[in-house]
């Protein structure tokens, strides 16, 4: 009884150590986080991806998705240090998270997707020269 005992427990400790490095990870955002979308806030006061495209960002609709934007100096800030911001004014009044104050360097941020539709990523901080210009067009899909 013991020997087989002594199987089962050993059977037991493997299928959880299989099954442990098939789950996984969760991510720093917690449960549900999806993808990352990098996007760069240039000097020239543009959106850019990091491949140099400049859109549109696709997304799906109830998808989490956090951002990751790098924000460079475009020759104006705003007096709390914001070099840009990204808003989606269509969507900042129900739900903040799509207005975020940017600042030198790397900042994330997680978001979820709203309902299908086309939407208007903005800058709302005076960067500087082009400022007017600076948006991005975003498409989330079913």
């Amino acid at each position: 009884m013991r020997k087989h005992r002594k199987v089962m427990v050993s059977m037991a400790i493997a299928a959880a150590a299989i099954g442990y490095r098939l789950v996984p990870k969760a991510s720093a955002e917690g449960p549900g986080a999806g993808r990352t979308i990098e996007l760069i806030a240039d000097k020239d006061n543009r959106w850019r991806f990091p491949d140099g495209q400049k859109g549109p960002v696709t997304l799906k609709s109830g998808e989490v998705v956090k951002f990751k934007i790098t924000s460079y100096f475009g020759g104006e800030k705003a007096k709390d240090g914001a070099l840009h911001s990204f808003v989606v004014r269509k969507l900042r009044d129900n739900d903040p998270s799509w207005s975020v104050r940017l600042k030198d360097g790397v900042q994330e941020f997680t978001v979820t997707a709203p309902k299908p539709g086309n939407y208007l990523i903005e800058c709302t901080v005076e960067c500087g020269k082009g400022h007017d210009d600076m948006n991005i067009k975003m498409v989330v899909t079913k």
